[in-house]
């Protein structure tokens, strides 16, 4: 296997490349033959079948265009497809209940058709990462699905995902995502996303940032017997436990972790003990916390949690892969969402084969080499001497 990097001046530009399209093109194939809209119904119609409508969905995301222009295009190519309006049709009359059943449905069964090499990569590690994602919104500010926060591209409005990415050490894995109801409070959607996810894989570690820091949450993976890692947002308490122990200016090297006691902020009887230690970021000291008894240094949790950052540059490649489209009906905006999810999944897994498949002849010992050569030669001669 030809196995060579090609650097360009940027670092995001960086390309993988063994000029053998197989594997990637096994795992695409893997995709198309799932024909994942054939669960759904109104995908199903009587002039066209669901892996025309999922066809023209994936060529407008690869392509970044509006799925006007992909049934445009690809009709002017000769090709059959369905018309843009009929295409939105079946999105439409789609609910929005049935749709996020879908999508996980989707997710779970591309993780399963992949090549057992890959799947073990990710059980073997057992890490999962969660966070909230958002995803950029110009239409109407009555829709009652968005979000508003800060100014981000331009606009204040955004739908918001929660989302559970699979880590390994050559790549990511998005495997399930909830649309984040201004109704349904975080436990519910945490408590969802771990119940599908522990029906495909049981995490071993999981990794989120400050805003799932609650006594719920900390309990609902206590209670699962999951080890946890996150980021503690700096309260009162968490300032007073700090200015105890950390207040003079070396307090870098006299890092360690301490029991610390979270209370809620309505009921003082809600308390869980976590354990809690300082990390210098950028210069500004922020508190992580971790599952008591969990026998691990400050050095190897912040190592640890910084894997959780390579999910943000996911969120930008992801974006490159969804199609172009503004609309006001969650099931359509889920469906766009979930076709760029499993194209960056297809990117991922080749990247992690590729990756995985020279670590191992990388890792191999020099007299494990040189019998493999010494068994080669001897069959050889074996062979030419006996025909």
């Amino acid at each position: 296997m030809t196995y060579k990097k090609k650097w360009s001046k940027k670092r995001r530009d960086t390309h993988l490349r063994n000029y053998n399209r197989a594997r990637y093109t096994k795992i695409h194939q893997i995709l198309m033959d799932l024909n994942l809209l054939q669960q759904l119904s109104a995908f199903t119609t009587k002039k066209y079948a669901s892996k025309d409508y999922f066809g023209i969905l994936q060529y407008a995301s690869l392509h970044n265009i509006s799925i006007k222009q992909a049934c445009l295009i690809e009709r002017f190519q000769g090709k059959r497809c369905p018309s843009p309006e009929q295409v939105m049709k079946c999105c439409r009359t789609t609910p929005p209940e049935l749709m996020t059943k879908f999508v996980n449905f989707a997710l779970k069964t591309q993780f399963n058709a992949l090549p057992k090499m890959i799947q073990q990569q990710f059980k073997k590690s057992g890490i999962l990462i969660i966070d909230f994602h958002q995803d950029c919104y110009y239409g109407n500010k009555d829709n009652p699905y968005v979000k508003k926060s800060k100014t981000k591209k331009s606009t204040t409005l955004f739908y918001e995902y929660l989302t559970a990415d699979l880590y390994c050490k050559h790549g990511c894995f998005t495997l399930a995502f909830l649309h984040r109801s201004p109704r349904k409070p975080i436990i519910t959607l945490i408590n969802h996303l771990l119940i599908m996810v522990e029906k495909v894989i049981s995490p071993k570690i999981v990794l989120f940032d400050g805003e799932f820091a609650t006594i719920d949450i900390v309990k609902l993976l206590m209670h699962k017997g999951v080890k946890f890692l996150g980021r503690k947002s700096r309260s009162t308490r968490v300032k007073t436990h700090f200015q105890t122990y950390y207040a003079h200016s070396n307090w870098e090297k006299d890092r360690k972790w301490r029991f610390f006691e979270m209370h809620s902020r309505k009921t003082r009887e809600k308390t869980v003990i976590v354990d809690i230690c300082p990390q210098n970021n950028h210069g500004i000291m922020k508190a992580l916390i971790k599952s008591p008894g969990w026998p691990i240094t400050p050095h190897q949790a912040d190592i640890l949690y910084r894997k959780r950052c390579n999910i943000e540059t996911g969120y930008r490649d992801k974006h490159k892969f969804q199609l172009f489209i503004c609309t006001k009906y969650l099931s359509t905006q889920l469906l766009s969402y979930l076709i760029a999810i499993l194209l960056w999944n297809c990117w991922q897994s080749y990247l992690i084969w590729t990756k995985s498949l020279t670590t191992f002849t990388y890792d191999l010992s020099r007299e494990f080499l040189v019998q493999i050569t010494a068994n080669w030669i001897a069959m050889y001669l074996k062979k030419v001497m006996y025909p």
